[in-house]
């Protein structure tokens, strides 16, 4: 009972983790906000599901680019600089898009743009957040703290799709969004602005810096357990490109109106709280990493299947649920494995080659959108998840990494 009291008590009571969860919590509320507002945008504006595909492809094409870049940056400067700069290019970008919506002369590239250059800044932003988490917290109180880290987030899934869903309800445009965005961006780079850790690496790199960048990769490659756990996050996005098409399925398929469809998108998160209590005041017991892991992607692939064969709305909602319960053992594990099994000083760069891996799989939005035109949104969604099912058996069987015991290796 102590022990449980003083890990969760010292991680609340620590001042730097507290800015470090509120910029989390306001940067994922903000950009799921951000991914519902501009695919409604783009969706009343062209009608297209392929067009609606383009402003996640527009993200994910800023973050592979950028993403081993910003790590190995992040292994260079100061973490918290990035942090500030990252957040105020995001605000900036929000910007540009409420100057459009405020002018009335709003298109579908204004909305790419914006959405490529956050997710070039999410690159910077999530590199140097992840490392500067361990400096703060340490190895032994990882797990609990990434899932605190996901009560917030869970808290953000659940704020920012509802207000989006309320204020285009009300006002019958995204002004009210864009501008709630350009807020949050703003209040981050201030959080960001007020750490007290030190951001320096403690050693100065003495080589190239794309050098350095081949060293995160072969670290990662070398790793059994890292290099599992990166080919099941590149899978899972792939195939789990479900959010950008909720306005879709709310409005043809669930037949709902904008008020449901930022509630339906809230589910996920209502789920994640949950299973982030559980995991954070169980965390502290976690030995075998990878096991839960793995379950957790094969409940994410099971819940998502159900969601798509659902025909009622209280039925998806209620599949969105357990599927943000699974997300815990999935996303919680993938950092934590990722920063336990590699060294402190390439904890940017291994970071980097997470966001490649999530950034590379969000490639995904193509062939979903191609699926999606092809059959249906509700089709596509069912084949992607009877993929990632088969898949993940199949790394369970040939990557023994995740059978690991992290901690008996450190």
């Amino acid at each position: 009972m102590v022990r449980k009291r003083h890990g969760i008590a010292s991680l609340l009571g620590n001042r730097d983790y507290r800015f470090l969860w509120t910029i989390g919590t306001i940067n994922n509320s903000g950009e799921l906000a951000e991914i519902l507002a501009g695919s409604w945008l783009v969706y009343q504006l062209t009608g297209s599901p392929w067009q609606v595909a383009l402003v996640g492809l527009s993200r994910t094409i800023a973050m592979c680019t950028l993403s081993l870049y910003a790590g190995a940056l992040g292994d260079r400067l100061d973490k918290r600089h990035i942090m500030m700069g990252a957040h105020i290019v995001g605000a900036l970008a929000m910007g540009f898009v409420l100057l459009e919506l405020t002018l009335g002369s709003i298109e579908p590239w204004h909305i790419f743009l914006a959405s490529a250059l956050k997710g070039g800044t999410r690159s910077f932003d999530n590199t140097s957040q992840r490392a500067l988490l361990f400096q703060v917290v340490g190895p032994r109180r990882l797990v609990q703290a990434i899932s605190l880290e996901h009560i917030g987030f869970s808290a953000g899934l659940i704020v920012g799709p509802l207000l989006v869903g309320t204020l285009i309800e009300i006002t019958n445009n995204a002004i009210a969004v864009y501008a709630m965005l350009c807020a949050f961006y703003a209040f981050n780079g201030m959080c960001a602005y007020l750490l007290k850790v030190d951001g320096k690496s403690k050693s100065q790199p003495t080589r190239q810096i794309f050098q350095s960048i081949k060293d995160g990769i072969t670290h990662a490659y070398n790793s059994q357990a890292i290099r599992a756990t990166l080919t099941a996050t590149i899978i899972m996005n792939v195939l789990f490109q479900y959010q950008l098409y909720i306005p879709i399925i709310a409005e043809e398929h669930l037949k709902v109106g904008p008020g449901l469809m930022g509630l339906l998108a809230s589910a996920d998160g209502i789920g994640k709280v949950s299973g982030s209590f559980i995991m954070g005041f169980l965390g502290y017991k976690i030995k075998r990493h990878g096991r839960i892991f793995w379950l957790g992607s094969l409940g994410l692939a099971i819940s998502l299947l159900s969601f798509s064969l659902s025909p009622w709305y209280i039925l998806s909602f209620a599949t969105l649920l357990c599927l943000g319960l699974f997300q815990i053992g999935f996303s919680t594990m993938q950092s934590s494995i990722i920063l336990i099994a590699s060294p402190r000083e390439l904890h940017s760069r291994i970071s980097g080659t997470q966001q490649l891996a999530i950034g590379t799989g969000q490639l995904g939005v193509v062939e979903m959108g191609y699926l999606a035109q092809l059959f249906s949104v509700t089709g596509a969604l069912s084949i992607n998840a009877l993929a990632v099912m088969l898949l993940l058996i199949a790394i369970w069987v040939f990557m023994p990494g995740l059978k690991q015991d992290l901690r008996s290796s450190n």
